[in-house]
């Protein structure tokens, strides 16, 4: 009797902490509050600092805008003729703002001034940017089977990341700034030792492009998004495969991680476009942002969407998730967590 009241005692306490949060993830409530309109130029790219007080948005007319998120008031608007600005991305002390451009040039900005500091030619057109812990090292995804780590304070290549066989249309740092994930047309995602170059695992799944992949803040998983319309979680150190997610009805484009949980949410690229070349909403195979719980491999919701997706990004705290549009839509939608 005592080893059976134990066990019932072991049981409720573990109900106390599973449940509330599980019934959290799917109580999820995203809430539009705003649209941010009237800029020429498709959204491309979207990056908040780490302090949660600027948003900077990279356009298809070679100007990043940066908002005030506390007011969402436009403070500053950057210009470097270097094309398409298709990649954008904050250093974590939040002191820098690099942006990768179409002419295979990536530009850092000083975010206390919004002047520029620095200039670094790239192989081709940048796709993608991602800052390692301390902001020392800029990671550089390319139209080019290699990637790049380059050393910011000393203004030169760190490591090259050879091992892809095609363009390379995503990166991303883990967490603790160990490891680097690029994915690529290749259709792999490969892990890499941040500090080394060398290369950790390639993960094989998808059978199209991959375009987006994440890491979950505790670096436990890692989620790849692929033209496959697929998404697979893999484990964040090793590699090893653990789940597809199926539900888009398109190519996967976007992936981002919720702070502090194992709550992702995805979006899909296409376009339909209607009169005048205005956007088609949502349908129910089309357009979607999926809200995912990764731990169970389980769809939460589905959130209001439009055609036409190119970026998203969440803040740091968790209370925005933003999603920017091309294609004629050129607009941003910010969310509010409830």
């Amino acid at each position: 009797m005592k080893l059976k009241a134990a066990l019932l005692m072991v049981l409720f306490v573990s109900a106390l902490f599973v449940v509330p949060d599980a019934q959290a993830q799917h109580q999820l409530n995203f809430e539009k509050i705003k649209t941010l309109r009237g800029y020429e130029g498709d959204v491309l790219s979207l990056a908040i600092s780490p302090d949660g007080k600027y948003m900077a948005a990279g356009k298809s007319d070679n100007a990043i805008v940066v908002w005030d998120t506390a007011s969402w008031r436009v403070v500053a608007t950057l210009n470097e003729d270097e094309g398409d600005v298709n990649a954008v991305a904050f250093s974590r002390d939040g002191t820098l703002l690099a942006s990768g451009h179409s002419h295979n040039k990536v530009v850092l900005w000083d975010t206390a001034t919004w002047k520029r500091t620095a200039k670094i030619k790239a192989s081709k057109t940048v796709n993608a940017l991602a800052f390692n812990q301390d902001g020392s090292i800029l990671a550089i995804a390319s139209d080019d089977d290699d990637g790049m780590l380059w050393d910011v304070k000393k203004d030169k290549p760190f490591k090259k990341l050879k091992g892809h066989n095609r363009d390379i249309k995503t990166v991303a740092y883990s967490p603790d700034g160990t490891e680097v994930a690029t994915g690529s047309n290749d259709n792999t995602v490969i892990l890499w030792d941040a500090a080394t170059g060398e290369k950790i695992k390639t993960l094989k799944g998808h059978s199209n492009n991959v375009n987006a992949v994440a890491f979950s803040s505790d670096g436990k998983y890692l989620l790849s998004g692929s033209n496959d319309n697929s998404l697979s979680i893999w484990e964040g150190k090793t590699g090893n495969f653990i789940e597809g997610l199926t539900g888009h009805a398109n190519g996967v484009c976007t992936v981002s991680f919720l702070p502090h949980s194992h709550t992702a949410i995805s979006g899909d690229c296409v376009f339909l476009s209607g009169p005048f070349g205005i956007p088609i909403r949502e349908t129910d195979d089309s357009c979607k942002l999926i809200v995912w719980d990764v731990e169970s491999a389980k769809k939460i919701k589905t959130l209001d969407s439009d055609c036409g997706l190119s970026c998203t990004v969440v803040s740091p705290d968790g209370k925005y998730f933003v999603a920017g549009y091309a294609k004629g839509g050129r607009f941003i939608t910010v969310y509010e967590r409830k």
